[in-house]
């Protein structure tokens, strides 16, 4: 069995989602196991921040949405959040 270490390496993360959602929940257990922090926002809880993703994806907000040093994953799989850590430095 392999493991993985804790990232030491951090940027600026958010995980915009609805508990309801399983991709947002999915996003946010694979970021836990690899000990990567985050900060997740609510969109149920906080609509005024739904209202702003709206704006800035041009329309419908499709959730989870990553922020991640300065860009923005909307709806991204595993893989794709992998790759993106792993270009800022992070994985």
């Amino acid at each position: 069995m392999r493991t993985t270490a804790p990232s030491t390496t951090t940027v600026p993360l958010t995980v915009y989602g609805r508990r309801w959602c399983a991709i947002s929940q999915m996003i946010r257990r694979y970021l836990d196991r690899m000990g990567i922090p985050y900060q997740y926002v609510d969109l149920d809880r906080h609509p005024e921040v739904d209202r702003q993703l709206s704006w800035v994806t041009g329309g419908r907000v499709r959730t989870p949405i990553v922020q991640l040093d300065g860009q923005l994953l909307v709806q991204p799989s595993v893989q794709e959040l992998a790759r993106a850590l792993s270009r800022t430095g992070v994985r």
